[in-house]
């Protein structure tokens, strides 16, 4: 059984409006990517994908920007903005 890890997502203060915070810690299968991570978050945070269309967000996995395969590993930090 995979073991989990633990990461952090932070929210600009344009998101945080939507989310309520400003950060969320998590706890993931450590076997876990960045597009399922997203898909996650815009699942719990559908207002998100509503009022931004593509191309109007971004993202970082510790300053540097993420594929959508690009595993997450324990200690990560994520940073959603809109652009």
């Amino acid at each position: 059984m995979p073991q989990g890890i633990n990461i952090i997502i932070r929210y600009d203060k344009t998101l945080q409006e939507i989310t309520g915070t400003a950060e969320d810690p998590a706890r993931l299968s450590s076997n876990s990517i960045f597009a399922w991570l997203l898909e996650c978050i815009l699942m719990e945070y559908p207002e998100i994908e509503e009022k931004y269309p593509p191309g109007t967000l971004y993202f970082q996995v510790n300053g540097y920007t993420p594929k959508s395969y690009s595993p997450l590993f324990d200690g990560d930090e994520i940073y959603f903005g809109v652009v």
